[in-house]
């Protein structure tokens, strides 16, 4: 009789049930470990997506007191918020804050090239931590209802005076960006008169030569879009009485000391038209698009337009948008009365 191979023999009763038991205990041994990993992924992306939420309120309530809107980011916004803030939080609080911004923008269509901002927040070492027991002023707790208020409040006179000055004068956004409320020496400022507002500016790009630029500004004939009025309203509610006219606003409702940027005016002005299409009805995603075409130079143009519009004489135009060459003016003004009067409409189609 031939021998069994001893790989076709069986084991004894003893140790096939030693090796079930091990056997058994691998099984179970793997499926503890699979679940644990399954609820630790879980857990972390729970982590991420609250610490996500977290990093995107403090994005959106520093671009509300720069009179931003965290929405309508675009490069450069995410570059100023990381280099204002850097220093104050760990340069790793600052690349989770950078990931947050693209993944909530993501959801709006907007894609970022911040390639090269983390290489910049190694160059800004981290702020001393408190000591334990002290609070910083980051953590001092959520902000009364009533200083939210007053935040944006204070952020709808500022911004109605800011856009209807310069929608009536025909300011660029660097001009308006640098209005002060009182005459001083080499500097662009507002007087508020009888007739209306009116605009001296010290220099501006029109003005070559550096004699100086005056713009009138008339009451409104609407309440709601009255120019002087807005102004008025603007410097009562914030006591502002010297020193730039358009300022940041931080979420207790407290005014900065320098004035607003030029690029926090083009944000401004995206904002409203954001604001605008929403009340007309569009979605978020549609509004957020038709804002893109917005920026400072929009309350130019749209001057122009809506004067040429309304059949104002092209030197009044000119005169108000400060052009030196009515050829200029005459690109607006075509612009705006291209479907007035054209042959198409002559051919009963």
């Amino acid at each position: 009789m031939l021998p069994v191979p001893a790989v076709l023999a069986k084991p004894s009763t003893a140790e096939g049930l030693r090796s079930h038991e091990i056997s058994g205990r691998s099984v179970a041994a793997v499926e503890i470990a699979a679940k644990a990993k399954g609820h630790a992924q879980k857990a972390q992306a729970q982590n991420t997506r609250t610490a996500y939420a977290s990093d995107w309120t403090v994005v959106e309530e520093w671009c509300g007191r720069q009179g931003m809107t965290a929405h309508a980011s675009d490069a450069a916004t995410v570059l100023a918020f990381l280099v204002d803030t850097a220093g104050k939080v760990a340069v790793s609080t600052q690349r989770r804050r950078l990931a947050a911004i693209k993944s909530r923008l993501r959801m709006f269509e907007v894609v970022l090239d911040t390639s090269a901002v983390p290489v910049g927040l190694e160059r800004h070492p981290a702020r001393a931590r408190p000591a334990a027991g002290q609070e910083s002023a980051a953590d001092a707790g959520p902000t009364p209802p009533r200083d939210r208020g007053r935040a944006a409040r204070l952020t709808g006179l500022r911004d109605r005076a800011l856009l209807l000055i310069g929608f009536a004068g025909g300011l660029r956004r660097n001009e308006l960006a640098g209005l002060e409320v009182l005459a001083r020496a080499a500097a662009d400022w507002v007087e508020d008169g009888p007739e209306g507002l009116t605009i001296h500016l010290a220099r501006s790009k029109g003005d070559q030569e550096g004699e100086g630029q005056v713009i009138g500004i008339p009451p409104g004939v609407h309440r709601s879009t009255c120019p002087v009025r807005a102004w008025r309203a603007w410097l009562e509610a914030s006591g502002i009485t010297a020193g730039p006219a358009f300022r940041s606003i931080d979420r207790h409702g407290r005014l900065g000391e320098d004035p607003l940027c030029a690029h926090s005016i083009a944000l401004i002005v995206k904002r409203a038209a954001i604001a605008g299409e929403l009340a007309n009805g569009a979605s978020q995603a549609d509004a957020e698009a038709a804002a893109r075409k917005f920026a400072g130079h929009s309350l130019r143009r749209g001057l122009a337009t809506s004067a040429a519009r309304n059949k104002a004489p092209g030197h009044l135009i000119q005169k108000q948008l400060r052009h030196q060459k009515y050829d200029t003016t005459a690109g607006y003004i075509e612009e705006a009365q291209l479907h007035d009067e054209d042959a198409a409409s002559y051919a009963g189609l």
